[in-house]
Parts: C-alpha cells; structure tokens; sequence
C-alpha cells in the first residue's frame, strides 16, 4: 500500500460510499438479526458473507464462534475470496434468562463461552485483517440488556455490558488504524433467541412465561428487519452507539443516567411481574 492511499484511507476511513457494493461479514447471519442485516445489505447490492453454526444456505459458512482458530480461517478465507472485509457484524448469540436461584453453571459457562468469548473470537479474528487494510468496521451486537441490570436476565445482562464496554474501548483504539467500531444495543426484538430461551440448557420460568413478559413490558418485540433499517440508516454518521427502537430506548438509557433509582424501581416490578406470571405457569401446569 502506498503512502498517499494509506494516508487517504485514513482519513476516509471506511471509504466506500453507499451506492459502491461492499464486502459485508456476519456471524451468526442466518436467522433473525443476521438474516435482517443480510437482507438489507443484499438489496443494497453488498456482498454478503454469512456465517453461523447452523447455517440455512448452501452459501453459508458453518462457524462455531466458540471456536477461536475456526474464526480466524473463516476471516482469512472471506479476505481471501473477496480481497477484503468492509464491515463485519459480530452478531452470534443466544438469550439466557431466570433468575439466580434459577441459574446453574451451564448458564453462566455459556453464555460467556458465545456471548462474551464469541464476540472476543470474532474482534481477534478479523480486527487484524481491516487493521491491515487501513480501513473498515466492526459493528459489535450488544443489548439495552448491557447498559440497563436486568433481574431475571443477570448472566444475558452481565456478559452484554462487558461486551459494550469491550466495543467502546474498542472504537478508541481502533480510530488510529482507520477502523470505525459501533456497538447496537436493541430492546427485545422478534427473534429465535427470544422464543428459544436457555438452548440446550435447563429450563427456567423464562422458557414459559418469557415472550408473554415481554410483550406486557415492551409491546410487541422489534421486527428484525426495522432494526437492520435502523442500523444501516446510522453507519454513515459513525455513532458509538444505535440505540432502538426509538424513543423507548433512549429513554430508559437517558432514565439510567440520571434517575438509576427509578430505573431499579421499574427493575423491581419487572420482577415481580416475571415471578407472578412463572408461579401462574407453574399452577396451570400441576392442574393439567
């Protein structure tokens, strides 16, 4: 690379504009957020890499983000096939939720083996190679669940603010290599993560009552693809964080910051209502 088009693509970093095709990277891409994303950046004409541990697609690349070396040859291979990597969205993840008592090691090992070390995984694997390029974007999946403590969701919300923070240091960093990193943190949202609570581990009220709480919470949960629209929409202004859905998100952040009493009041009646509803569950079950 040469002195003038380093320099340029520092400045500019992530150079291309919205209407040149980009190189766009996935994990976790073949259902709901990544699905959303893929979908987006296809009609936008991107090239779009999708990669997941049960891919859907002939075209999908089967990645276990546990499994830190497989990232870094998929990374490889996508560069290799493609010459770079534009944006890459550190997606994977699955919900876990309860309360403590509910909570068994498995919990707590999983959800830091894909939440916390799968994002950590997919950073070694590919901030090196946009490192080298001189330019491109990391776009860290994170939650409303990582700037807000959520009871019934400790493990889910402890693993989510460290993944915030993990991209907001991240941006600081990057800035020098001409790397932009973005961390999105959505409310509920209409997913299989939400309807699939605690996979492949003991089940807790959250898989009875789960998606019924949320909807008496939050309303309907966000359609996957208004958020990629949301997403996509904020890229070009680089903003640390995306918040959505607009306004229900900003305010609980912006009532974190300056009132976390109420927030722990609205906490407690978050619980409360979750605890009714699993002993209601609970009944309904002994009398069938």
């Amino acid at each position: 690379m040469s002195p003038v088009t380093s320099l340029a693509r520092r400045l500019v970093p992530g150079r291309a504009g919205r209407d040149d095709p980009q190189v766009v990277l996935i994990s976790g891409g073949a259902r709901g957020i990544g699905a959303a994303l893929a979908r987006a950046h296809r009609a936008r004409g991107d090239t779009v890499v999708v990669a997941d541990r049960d891919p859907l697609h002939d075209d999908d690349l089967v990645l276990d983000v546990r499994d830190r070396d497989a990232y870094r040859r998929l990374a490889q291979e996508v560069v290799a096939t493609h010459g770079r990597i534009d944006i890459f969205y550190n997606n994977a993840g699955i919900g876990v939720a309860g309360v403590q008592e509910e909570m068994t090691p498995q919990h707590w090992q999983e959800q830091i083996d894909v939440n916390l070390l799968g994002v950590v995984h997919g950073v070694d694997a590919v901030y090196p190679l946009v490192c080298q390029q001189g330019h491109g974007r990391l776009v860290i999946m994170a939650s409303l669940a990582g700037l807000l403590p959520i009871p019934a969701m400790i493990p889910y919300s402890s693993v989510k603010s460290a993944v915030v923070t993990l991209g907001r240091a991240l941006r600081v960093e990057a800035r020098r290599h001409g790397v932009q990193v973005n961390i999105v943190c959505p409310a509920f949202v209409a997913t299989p993560l939400l309807t699939n609570i605690n996979p492949g581990l003991p089940a807790t009220g959250a898989n009875e009552v789960g998606v019924r709480l949320v909807r008496q919470v939050q309303g309907g949960p966000m359609d996957p693809d208004r958020l990629a629209a949301v997403v996509l929409k904020a890229l070009p202004k680089d903003p640390e964080m995306i918040l959505a859905p607009w306004p229900t998100a900003h305010l609980a952040v912006l009532g974190e910051r300056l009132v976390p009493a109420v927030g722990r009041r609205v906490s407690g009646l978050f619980l409360r209502r979750y605890l009714r509803l699993t002993a209601q569950a609970q009944e309904q079950s002994g009398e069938g």
